[in-house]
């Protein structure tokens, strides 16, 4: 009994950098893992080793994130995948879901029906793999049916503790909004935090600026999930990923024979997000016809698929993102000026990583803490990793700083990471004074989140968090008041 369903297909990609004389592919892909295909040479892989994957899911842009793997043949490894967010996994069941098609037998169970119903008469799983809102029931479903399997070897002791840590779970959610998906307490995020509360219960459109990798998915998946619409499907597509002359299409759908090769009706992503939310990100890259369409659509939500006669009214929630100067791109005729203060309605404006403060070393840390429990490594970074990350301006913001920490849990030779392992210059060497203040603070920022992090483990028990933290209470207590926990 599976608990993922797989798409069978052959999809290039690429591990650990290239080998030459190798290759590799996907043959069987789910939303947990994969079958990676291996012809040529390549080095020796291990169960339980780790591998970094790079592939492109066409119309879905590209993936960097890592795998366990769990099982070895001739042909090739089983891997596991881990490091993919919540918009990384809706974008890959986007993908998984239309190779999921003129299937014969559940994917889950193997039971041979044809045509398959929406729901096997079997397993019981739903089939109707095409809703929007199939990801969040099969990760509900998948938990419940986990959880099911592993219940009857607890003892009712381990029992009641699972569930009073359910409903205390369960009671602070429904208590606050704290943006666990976000990692910063700068004055500028506290900002971004904001905004996104006031606008997610509002059917506002959104313009989300920001440079590469400060977050625009996320922020827009963050506005859908606070919003009425939570419960129906986040449609994402990536403008710059597709082909412009396909874009059309894949937006707004095609009618059956509107053109060479549409054989069938294609519903468009606005339409898959009728209901929903559609996020369209790098909107600065469609062409002035596709704008004008667009300006159309923002107007009276009426959709016309190519070679309809009639449009269609759809109900979508529109956020769309750029790390384009909309203004100069105006200025230069690249886009088109109703359309911009059309969506400017509401515009939220992430800032780099640079003026984050000591949003960097938080972030810093939690990765760490992430690649650590992904690849089973235990690391932490030294004194001159701290001071070179604080110095370091990040042009690739949140996703630079995530790629050069798993690289370096990997690579590093010590328990210490060092600025050489991140790919980052030796700091600079100033007076002792500075450099010790610049030590100091970044300790302070890490000490800081340590007693964060073990006083909510433990749910704010000073006995349990100073045991964990191998401190007396009294220190914890001095811990709270300095830092202002």
């Amino acid at each position: 009994m599976r608990f993922f369903a797989r798409a069978k297909l052959d999809l290039p990609v690429t591990l650990n950098g290239r080998f030459s004389g190798s290759s590799a592919a996907f043959t069987d892909l789910s939303l947990n893992g994969a079958f990676i295909r291996i012809r040529g040479q390549f080095p020796s892989v291990r169960e339980g080793d780790s591998l970094f994957l790079k592939y492109d899911l066409p119309g879905y842009g590209y993936f960097d994130h890592s795998g366990k793997t769990v099982r070895k043949d001739p042909s090739g490894v089983a891997v596991v995948f881990s490091g993919l967010d919540s918009s990384s996994k809706v974008k890959l069941w986007g993908y998984l879901s239309e190779h999921l098609k003129n299937l014969r037998e559940c994917p889950y169970c193997g039971h041979a029906e044809s045509p398959l119903p929406p729901q096997c008469t079997r397993c019981g799983w739903n089939l109707d793999f095409h809703s929007t809102t199939y990801p969040e029931y099969h990760e509900k479903t998948y938990l419940l049916k986990k959880l099911h399997s592993q219940v009857e070897k607890l003892s009712a002791g381990q029992i009641r503790q699972v569930i009073d840590l359910l409903e205390t779970d369960l009671m602070k959610k429904s208590s606050c909004d704290d943006f666990r998906d976000f990692v910063g307490t700068s004055q500028a995020m506290k900002e971004v935090y904001a905004k996104i509360r006031k606008v997610a219960p509002t059917d506002v459109p959104v313009l989300i600026l920001g440079e590469s990798g400060t977050g625009k998915e996320l922020t827009a998946l963050a506005i859908h999930q606070r919003s009425a619409r939570k419960d129906k499907g986040f449609v994402p597509i990536n403008c710059a990923a597709i082909p412009e002359n396909l874009l059309e299409s894949e937006l707004f759908g095609y009618e059956k024979g509107s053109y060479t090769g549409a054989y069938s009706r294609k519903i468009g992503k606005f339409e898959c997000a009728d209901g929903g939310t559609l996020f369209l990100d790098e909107i600065a890259e469609l062409s002035p016809a596709l704008q004008a369409k667009l300006l159309r659509f923002l107007e009276n939500q009426v959709i016309e698929r190519i070679g309809a006669v009639n449009g269609k009214k759809i109900d979508v929630r529109f956020i769309a993102a750029t790390n384009t100067d909309l203004q100069a791109a105006m200025t230069r005729g690249q886009f088109r000026p109703d359309l911009y203060y059309r969506l400017d309605a509401f515009t939220i404006k992430l800032p780099p990583l640079r003026e984050r403060g000591e949003d960097k070393l938080l972030l810093a840390q939690h990765f760490l803490k992430k690649a650590c429990w992904e690849t089973g490594l235990l690391r932490d970074f030294s004194e001159e990793a701290l001071r070179a990350m604080g110095q370091y301006e990040w042009p690739g913001n949140v996703r630079e700083i995530n790629n050069k920490i798993r690289k370096a849990v990997v690579l590093a030779n010590h328990h210490s990471i060092q600025p050489k392992d991140l790919d980052l210059p030796n700091p600079e060497a100033p007076g002792e004074r500075t450099r010790s203040s610049t030590d100091g603070n970044g300790r302070r920022v890490i000490e800081k989140q340590k007693v964060i992090d073990a006083l909510e483990s433990c749910r704010h028990n000073i006995s349990k968090a100073a045991k964990m933290l191998g401190v007396s209470r009294p220190t914890v207590y001095s811990f709270k008041r300095r830092y202002g926990i």
